[in-house]
């Protein structure tokens, strides 16, 4: 009975992370992400890759968890300290930071 319990338990906790993961794969808008993302060109390139500067990170191709993961750490301020990728990023939404991620993401890489 025990083990029915938890096999029940997980179950709905793995359908609810299913589902809420599809939820948020919906209202991904990469066209909100590319105008959001216009003011991060200047740096980052249009092309999500740059030349203006060996410090700045190529970001087309990146893993789209991992550029929301920057995004939300450098929005903070702790983790990530950086003066002007903080002030870029302190006023995303999560919903715009998504969809930066999801643009950015979504462009082909390529080798620098």
């Amino acid at each position: 009975m025990k083990h029915s319990k938890l096999n029940i338990i997980g179950s709905t906790a793995g359908l609810f992370l299913a589902a809420t993961s599809a939820s948020q794969a919906q209202t991904v808008d990469i066209s909100s992400g590319q105008k959001r993302a216009e003011v991060c060109m200047a740096c980052h390139g249009a092309d999500g890759f740059t030349t203006a500067s060996s410090g700045i990170p190529h970001l087309a191709g990146q893993d789209r968890d991992y550029l929301i993961k920057a995004l939300k750490a450098y929005r903070i301020g702790v983790s990530r300290s950086d003066e002007t990728m903080t002030a870029m990023a302190k006023p995303l939404s999560d919903t715009d930071i998504t969809n930066i991620a999801a643009f950015f993401s979504g462009l082909p890489s390529r080798a620098p």
